[in-house]
């Protein structure tokens, strides 16, 4: 579970860690379990966006075999890119 939740954070940090141009608005899709911890982090959603009014988040909903299967899948190949 917590490296779950360390792979969600990480895959947040790696979303926050994107270029984008000034004046541009910056869309963060977090995936995330059902799990206390997330209901959790997802509550803070609003005061960070209030805080950053150029980043919008959307919160996507998985199981949890699903969502590893996925993130796997999105930086797996970027991992053998960089490695190049």
């Amino acid at each position: 579970m917590k490296s779950l939740i360390r792979l969600a954070l990480s895959a947040s940090v790696l979303a926050l860690l994107s270029v984008v141009p000034a004046g541009a608005e910056t869309k963060l899709t977090i995936a995330t379990v059902n799990n206390g911890d997330m209901i959790r982090m997802q509550g803070l959603t609003q005061d960070f966006t209030t805080k950053n009014p150029d980043i919008s988040v959307e919160w996507v909903t998985l199981e949890e075999n699903v969502l590893r299967q996925r993130v796997t899948t999105d930086i797996a190949p970027r991992a053998a890119s960089s490695t190049s």
